[in-house]
């Protein structure tokens, strides 16, 4: 069977055209792990919602690394997490930064703010809450933030040792 030059390019052609459908499927649906960049903007982003005061910040806890690990496992959070940072990045480049990190607190802080108020459902809005409650939840599971809040730790294992004291007894 004789291969014509039209022939040919057909199968060329569709041979190309499903290799990078494939590639772009795999995007969506594996998204790759976090490259260092967007590491990077990451723990910036965390580090500007939780700055080090009286308690460790952030970074100093681990809590992108606690991130990180949980990302893993779910595939939408992964794409949920790599498209908000590229989101941040892009937005630091209208005031001359190459990347989140390496903007100032307070155009940090512009930026989160504009995530924030974003339109409900948006990328950028959708990023900001779910990390913002993901950290909050790993940030005050540590027990360096509990002295800040007066709070002196779980009562288990020791448990209310006089509590039959406190409880009236039925009878």
């Amino acid at each position: 069977m004789e291969v014509s030059r039209r022939r040919f390019f057909r199968i060329t052609l569709g041979i190309g055209l499903l290799a990078v459908s494939g590639h772009i499927l795999k995007d969506i649906f594996l998204p790759a792990s976090l490259t260092t960049r967007e590491a990077a903007t990451l723990e910036a982003f965390l580090d500007t919602l939780i700055p080090s005061d009286e308690t460790p910040g952030a970074s100093q806890l681990g809590i992108a690394g606690r991130l990180l690990t949980g990302i893993g496992k779910d595939r939408n959070y992964r794409r949920t997490i790599k498209e908000g940072c590229a989101w941040l990045n892009e937005k630091a480049k209208r005031y001359g930064a190459p990347d989140f990190a390496g903007l100032g607190e307070q155009q940090k802080e512009d930026i989160i703010a504009e995530a924030e108020a974003g339109p409900a459902g948006s990328l950028q809005r959708l990023f900001f809450e779910k990390l913002r409650s993901e950290a909050f939840s790993f940030y005050y599971a540590c027990p360096e933030t509990w002295k800040a809040l007066a709070y002196q730790g779980p009562p288990q294992p020791d448990g209310y040792p006089a509590y039959t004291s406190v409880l009236p007894v039925r009878s």
